[in-house]
């Protein structure tokens, strides 16, 4: 495979398991003894995934994550140009130097790093108004979202590059966003929502030694407005009964900074499970959000930011797959608190979030093939940390970056359920199996010199169950020109334990960190009119955390005794004129997992080729419109088999999914646009037993005082 990436690179230059469902859902489903092959995840999954273990009920897992990018930079006041455009911003691009992100810990040159990013601007956030965060990031070279295309509110799984879901870590304005309550320790993506969001930052790679624990395949950081003034309004409807409401108004006092911001979504949706006869309930869901920033310049003493913002939404549920359920019902709550000081290089912060979450299925409505006749479920994650860290300037062209950072998680979890064994009530976590922390001290140095430059890091973790773990990251590069690079990068990560895979009846206080490691060649050129990036890579995973299938009660327990070997090519191509803007991209995965004894494909609902095509064109200086195109691949599902009582491969046809849009500038202050999703109207399955999105057309208006 790397021979591959260097000859391309070359003419480039010459040119210039488990006993449980996986969810790919917001809530349970019914799953059983059998596993897949020793998958991490359940292998039966949608938007709900309530778990079945015997005699013993657990939700096991309801939920997944999201994340990736399109190929696009923003250009905000503090960067200077842009690499990969935004849609509608017809402009000439300089150099590579002139590009800056933030996710680094501070706002850093891509020139000055051999690392591997892409930036979703705010103007394509604009320009896809009427799509999800999931359907957004589903657009991005090297990343699948499993459930972005399914009904409303269900949970995504997202895989970058073929990893599993759980290695990726989210970021809040570097802030990290995780869910302890959950099988993974992962967000639930229904509590995040596109209205405050400037851009979002996507560094491939084992990012753990800046981030830590979840950091081994990407790490996805979304960036809030900051400077943003006056008044922005936001008012969309469509199909399936959906509208949305969306306010934010900004100001500026002397050295204060305050911003509020608030939101409404609601949508009658469509049925999540796909019923063969009869008709089926749509599953409607809710999202509302606000939020309260406010800051202060304080001169030579740096400045001073904090923020408070709460979500919560509510949804119907269906019953797993092929089953209409009329009374599942979900709901979730979060709230986050964030406080940063900063003074010239020096940066301390500090976060809370706490999440409940809530599942009921009430007796009302019984399925005929439901286990449970009554279920009711409540799970509560509390994260909290505090972070400091400095930039030094060595000398000239030399930079060293030193930190440490604590985090807290914490867990309360209670599962009732009656079904034909009777009452099922789960055992109570101990104080001490409800908490876990990790203190990690890291370092990395970045130097240049002319053409060259590299980056090196490394980091020191403590754990309080595990105890001790070490990563570290080499990444070179060179800058054959202001618009040509190449790089080369190594990565180590780890993702610890979750608490439920750690104490919960089936877990294991033996288990120890999952282990990566990725390697990456790659190149890329600015030419004329043209853009390209290639890159190759590798990740594997050791130490793998399963769930292994027991004959004996609690009938499974977590092991490490995985590992997982992927490896692939992203390959990225934009044209740019003055009226249009084309961008293509396209991945190729092959992964493996090895279990003991048995060696098997590890992309269960993964395609291993898949492409995007987006076309922007300005009819007008009030005219745009705009095409999107992506072709998933075929993947293979699993599903647990009631008739046989087994789990069973669904080999499951690749698609090609198409969005057209269309904006109009009224005048200055108001927006009018539309998009038509799925404008083929294919019939798409994401998750075996699960509907995929009809057509439909959202339209939103956009003003701004």
């Amino acid at each position: 495979m790397l021979n591959v990436v260097l000859v391309a690179t070359t003419l480039w230059s010459a040119v210039v398991s488990n006993q449980y469902p996986v969810v790919g859902s917001r809530y349970p489903v019914v799953s059983s003894q059998w596993s897949v092959a020793g998958n991490q995840y359940p292998v039966v999954s949608s938007r709900e995934s309530l778990v079945v273990a015997s005699q013993q009920s657990l939700v096991a897992s309801r939920e997944s994550t999201v994340a990736s990018s399109q190929y696009s930079v923003d250009s905000s006041p503090a960067e200077s140009s842009t690499i990969y455009h935004s849609p509608f911003t017809i402009q000439k691009d300089s150099t590579l130097a002139d590009v800056t992100i933030s996710a680094p810990k501070y706002p850093e040159k891509l020139a000055r790093t051999g690392k591997v990013v892409s930036v979703i601007s705010a103007k394509m956030i604009q320009a896809n108004q009427g799509k999800s965060l999931g359907e957004l990031l589903q657009q991005s070279v090297g990343v699948a979202v499993v459930g972005a295309r399914s009904a409303p509110g269900t949970n995504q799984e997202i895989y970058v590059r073929g990893a599993n879901t759980g290695h990726v870590l989210l970021l809040m304005d570097g802030f990290p966003l995780n869910d302890p309550s959950h099988i993974s320790s992962v967000m639930d993506w229904n509590l995040i929502d596109l209205a405050n969001i400037e851009r979002i930052e996507i560094l491939k790679g084992g990012q753990s030694t800046l981030y830590g624990s979840d950091a081994m395949a990407a790490v996805i950081n979304l960036v809030t407005r900051k400077d943003a003034k006056g008044l922005n309004v936001v008012l969309q409807g469509g199909g399936l009964g959906t509208h949305q409401e969306r306010i934010s108004w900004s100001t500026r006092q002397g050295t204060n900074r305050l911003q509020i911001q608030a939101q409404n979504y609601a949508t009658d949706g469509f049925s999540s499970a796909k019923i063969a006869q009869g008709v089926a309930e749509a599953d409607g869901f809710k999202q509302q959000s606000w939020g309260l920033k406010w800051g202060r310049d304080l001169g030579k003493n740096g400045n001073l930011d904090f923020s408070y913002s709460s979500q919560l939404y509510q949804g119907n549920l269906d019953n797993g797959p092929f089953v209409d359920d009329r009374d599942f019902a979900s709901k979730a709550t979060s709230h986050s608190f964030r406080a940063q000081y900063q003074v010239k290089n020096w940066t301390v912060r500090a976060f809370q979030d706490l999440i409940h979450r809530e599942f009921k299925n009430d007796s009302t409505n019984v399925a005929a093939n439901a286990f449970y006749k009554f279920s009711l479920s409540n799970y509560v994650g509390l994260n909290q940390g505090f972070e400091s860290f400095v930039k030094i300037l060595v000398k000239e062209n030399a930079t060293l970056l030193i930190g440490s950072e604590f985090r807290r998680q914490k867990t309360d979890q209670s599962d009732l359920s009656i079904s034909e064994y009777g009452l099922y009530i789960s055992p109570d976590l101990t104080e001490k199996q409800k908490t876990q922390q990790i203190l990690g001290t890291y370092f990395t140095f970045q130097q240049s010199w002319g053409k060259f430059g590299y980056e090196v890091g490394t980091r020191w973790n403590v754990q309080s169950t595990f105890g001790n773990y070490f990563t570290y990251n080499f990444n070179p590069y060179w800058a054959i020109s202001q618009t040509a690079k190449l790089f080369g990068n190594y990565y180590t990560s780890f993702k610890t334990p979750s608490i439920y895979q750690l104490a919960s009846p089936y877990g294991n206080l033996d288990l120890q960190p999952e282990q990566g490691e990725t390697i990456e060649l790659g190149a890329e050129k600015k030419y004329k009119s043209w853009k390209i990036r290639v890159v190759g890579f590798q990740n594997e995973v050791n130490q793998g955390i399963v769930f292994q299938s027991m004959a004996v009660e609690p009938f499974g327990k977590y092991q490490n005794i995985s590992r997982q070997k992927t490896h692939g090519i992203e390959f990225e191509l934009g044209y740019q004129k003055a009226k249009f803007q084309a961008d293509f991209n396209y991945t190729y995965l092959k992964g493996e997992m090895i279990d003991r004894d048995s060696t098997y494909s590890s992309l269960i609902r993964r395609p291993s080729n898949a492409w995007n095509l987006s076309l922007q064109y300005k009819l007008h200086k009030k005219w745009s419109v705009g095409m999107n195109n992506q072709y998933v691949g075929q993947r293979t599902d699993y599903f647990y088999d009631e008739s046989s009582y087994s789990v069973k491969a669904n080999p499951m046809d690749g698609y090609l999914w198409t969005d057209l849009s269309i904006h109009y500038q009224i005048n200055r202050n108001w927006k009018l646009s539309g998009i038509l999703k799925n404008a083929l109207n294919q019939e798409i399955t994401e998750i075996t037993g699960y509907s995929g999105q009809p057509r439909n057309l959202q339209i939103s208006l956009t003003g701004n005082f």
